[in-house]
């Protein structure tokens, strides 16, 4: 059984509009953009709201998303807003640290709106300069939206809070990206709005678009490219980037349990197809729970419960000492967190498991 699912909440979040963006460090993958109603945005909560177990037994509560990948995507994003709060359980309907950038680029209104809302940040990711973060979000302009965002967010009284996947693609600009916040002044512009500037350098989840991303990954020799001045005014420094994998495994293949990845709440994703996925891990067949046009409610809830995706299967039964050396690769210097590696051999199984079934 899912850890955790006791039946008194369940998330869903569905793709309505899609994602201007096919970011290339997304562990949900590149699906297709959609067009989903509103209307059957009330029918998919309806089904899900009148859903019963074998002993008449409902989920309690439900928390109602609008989107998946990008929120606030369609231009009705403040009725949908409404619409999530009318579905969703007191409360449930919450808003992230998470805005449209694209949006906040092309809309004048919307930063304004936002900031009635909390919370008063916003997450806004980079790659390095201009031209290689247009790379990894794969969308020309992207940098340039990011730049205006920030402005946006900033006249209204929300924080940004800039994330940098690093890559080897762009070590050798992070001088001139720490130059770039020094001369946007951001953590005094922040100062000013009784807010805190924070700035991430993450690694990538080796999952979704990130596993086609590996190449790219940096190894134990590129530390020592990443600028002292940087790191100094990165929340974390580089601790999210973990270790090389040649280390890992030391740990990993003496490690007799398995992965058990858990989501810490119960959220399933819907897509524009309505397939729905678990959000445990990445979205690909070997985690999909059904359709709900062809399969319904009744058997993707079970299947989630139960456990019965193959990959949910996997997740509590193969040991991650049989993952790491079936995948693991001791003379791999590429640096992983310990957790984002074990996603790769989930990934890698499944991909493994999809070829033979």
């Amino acid at each position: 059984m899912v850890k955790n699912f006791d039946m008194s909440y369940l998330g869903v979040m569905v793709d309505m509009a899609g994602c201007p963006n096919r970011c290339r460090h997304c562990w949900l993958g590149s699906h297709k953009n959609g067009n989903i109603s509103a209307q059957e945005f009330r029918d998919i909560a309806n089904q899900f709201k009148s859903w019963r177990d074998e002993n008449g037994v409902g989920i309690n509560e439900f928390g109602f998303f609008s989107w998946w990948r990008e929120p606030d995507y369609r231009d009705d994003y403040r009725e949908l807003w409404q619409l999530e709060q009318e579905l969703s359980s007191p409360g449930r309907a919450e808003r992230f640290e998470l805005l449209s950038i694209w949006r906040l680029a092309r809309d004048e209104s919307y930063a304004k709106w936002a900031a009635t809302l909390e919370p008063k940040a916003c997450q806004i990711t980079f790659f390095g300069m201009e031209e290689t973060t247009d790379w990894g979000i794969r969308r020309k302009g992207a940098f340039k939206d990011s730049l205006l965002a920030t402005e946006r967010l900033l006249e209204v009284g929300i924080a940004p809070r800039w994330q940098l996947f690093i890559t080897k693609r762009c070590v050798g600009e992070l001088d001139e990206f720490t130059r770039l916040i020094y001369d946007l002044d951001l953590h005094k512009r922040c100062e000013d709005i009784g807010r805190k500037f924070e700035v991430f350098i993450n690694g990538m989840s080796p999952e979704g678009n990130g596993y086609e991303l590996i190449d790219f990954f940096i190894d134990e020799d590129d530390l020592s490219l990443i600028p002292n001045g940087f790191i100094e005014i990165c929340r974390k420094g580089t601790e999210l980037l973990g270790q090389p994998e040649y280390v890992l495994l030391e740990e990993l293949l003496n490690d007799d349990n398995p992965p058990n990845v858990a989501a810490n709440t119960p959220t399933v994703f819907v897509n524009a197809d309505f397939d729905v996925y678990p959000n445990v891990a990445e979205p690909t067949e070997w985690w999909r729970l059904g359709n709900l046009k062809t399969d319904g409610v009744d058997a993707i809830l079970k299947a989630y419960r139960d456990e019965t995706t193959p990959g949910m299967k996997m997740n509590r039964e193969v040991p991650i000492s049989e993952l790491a050396r079936r995948f693991g690769d001791s003379s791999s210097t590429k640096l992983y967190h310990k957790d984002d590696l074990i996603c790769r051999f989930l990934h890698q199984w499944g991909v493994e498991y999809n070829e033979h079934h």
